[in-house]
């Protein structure tokens, strides 16, 4: 025999040896679970928390959060002795121990919502699962572990499940019942044009019975407009119930009928603003008109390039926050301009979700229909690809399937394109004309002849004499973030920041 065939047999016995201990381990493991007597409580062998129900055989709460922590603790090794216990110096059980504490009011909470009847089925399903050692669906601990984590990813990811379960059954009726208010016609009194579009015309309003100054919007007697009016009812519903996101928009009010059984309602929102971002881009004293809005006075002392970058960062930061949560509710806005851009309060807000689409529901989204204002919609035109089928006709089946769409198509980017382009209008003086963003006009025919890429673009463009100081401030995090956020997707439909992500840029974390 060589001296080679030796080693090699020398290293083959210790791995044999290895894998027989392994396997009875397992057995052994396997035997003492199968001996072992269930505990009274429900899930005593488990526990994450007290979830107040009873075991057949005992009255006493079933501490359930507080058992799976223990449980995972006690049994890490032997559950999954393939995974490591301890990870860049942190230990594993301990840590579900610490999420198993922390979850246990949510979870005690949660399960006392339930019926009756579920509560014992959940309790049935949680005991066999720990007699059967965590194998019971897979048949592997660790497989099984692998299940729950996708599960646990599917549930909280976005637009939400248990977020859209509760905004369905209980936020929609609290809503319905105690904040949408329905006004009298007769009490309204027009003041005034805000604005005109296509579908809808928007008017400044008092209530003469409250003295209370409103902003009124109608729909316009052309195909198609009762269908947006609807449609932007209930996304301002959707955002109302949402407080967080509703910080950042225009405070929606309720509605009122001109005509009983009018095919749409005529909308009606607190007037707090008319003074939109579009015409404050295109005046001459920009930065200076935003500074006074946003921090009461001019900023002296810096230079025109970091006061700019200062203004348009508040400004970016504001609408990125923003659209962040409403895609975390799964609303996608799809009219991202500084038109609907209004100064109200102490920060700028986001009107006007005609065009928005709600992927958690499906409502008000077509996959070959693209709603959108093409002077600050992305290359792609379309939320999604529009080999996409129709949202299913029930909801919580829809709603149920969002997650898995959402996270496989990122519809989120189609926002966060023209937030970028608004951002690139603020720092770049040759950008803020009011027609310049045509889509026949030479910034997007360039920025398309160069496949989307704005570093390709300014190459072209620069020597002409545009200036990107307000970018190149602060050490170029302005440009870099603007380059990241107005490109095109690749195949995979990533390749741009989505708005959340785009607020972690270094950009934000300079003054």
């Amino acid at each position: 025999m060589t001296t080679t065939s030796l080693a090699a047999g020398a290293v083959a016995v210790p791995r044999a040896m290895r894998a027989r201990a392994r396997v009875n381990r397992r057995r052994s493991i396997a035997r003492r679970r199968i001996l072992t007597t269930p505990r009274a409580g429900f899930l005593d062998d488990m526990g994450v928390g007290d979830l107040g129900t009873s075991s057949p055989s005992s009255s006493a709460p079933v501490e359930l959060a507080y058992s799976i922590g223990s449980a995972v603790d006690r049994t890490y090794s032997e559950l999954f002795p393939d995974l490591p216990s301890e990870v860049l110096g942190v230990s594993v059980p301990d840590t579900a121990r610490a999420l198993a504490d922390a979850a246990r009011p949510a979870t005690d909470a949660a399960f006392q919502t339930l019926p009756d009847d579920a509560k014992s089925g959940l309790s049935d399903w949680w005991q066999r699962e720990v007699d059967s050692g965590f194998t019971l669906i897979t048949g592997n601990a660790e497989y099984e572990l692998a299940l729950a984590l996708l599960v646990f990813l599917w549930a909280t990811g976005r637009p939400g499940v248990f977020g859209g379960a509760f905004d369905a059954y209980f936020a929609n009726a609290f809503d319905a019942v105690l904040l949408n208010k329905k006004f009298d016609k007769d009490s309204i009194k027009i003041r005034g044009k805000l604005g005109d579009g296509s579908f809808g015309s928007v008017s400044y309003a008092e209530d003469t019975d409250t003295g209370r100054e409103l902003v009124v919007k109608q729909a316009k007697s052309v195909q198609g407009a009762a269908q947006l009016q609807n449609a932007e009812e209930y996304m301002n519903r959707r955002v109302r119930r949402a407080p967080l996101v509703a910080s950042g928009c225009a405070k929606y009010l309720g509605s009122y009928e001109v005509v009983e059984g009018a095919s749409s309602p005529t909308l009606v929102w607190a007037f707090e603003g008319d003074v939109t971002l579009e015409e404050l881009i295109v005046r001459r004293d920009f930065p200076e008109c935003v500074e006074e809005l946003l921090y009461g006075g001019a900023q002296g002392g810096d230079d025109y390039a970091k006061r700019t970058s200062k203004v348009a960062k508040s400004v970016l930061r504001n609408l990125l926050s923003t659209l962040a949560g409403l895609h975390d509710i799964g609303i996608v806005h799809r009219d991202v301009k500084p038109a609907n851009l209004v100064f109200m309060g102490r920060k700028f807000k986001l009107v006007d979700f005609g065009a928005a689409a709600d992927l958690r529901t499906g409502k008000n989204y077509e996959p070959e229909q693209g709603l959108l204002d093409p002077f600050y919609s992305p290359p792609e035109n379309f939320i999604m690809p529009e080999r996409i089928p129709a949202p299913p006709p029930l909801r919580p089946l829809t709603a149920s399937l969002s997650p898995l769409v959402w996270g496989t198509f990122l519809p989120d980017l189609f926002d966060s394109f023209s937030a970028g382009l608004v951002f690139l209008q603020m720092c770049v003086p040759q950008l803020r004309g009011r027609k310049v963003m045509d889509p026949s006009g030479s910034f997007r025919r360039l920025l398309e002849e160069n496949n989307y890429d704005l570093r390709k673009w300014r190459k072209v463009v620069e020597p002409q004499g545009w200036d990107f100081s307000a970018l190149d401030a602060n050490l170029g995090l302005g440009w870099d973030l603007a380059c990241r956020l107005v490109c095109k997707r690749n195949f995979l439909q990533r390749g741009r920041l989505g708005c959340n992500t785009a607020l972690l840029h270094p950009f934000f974390w300079t003054p």
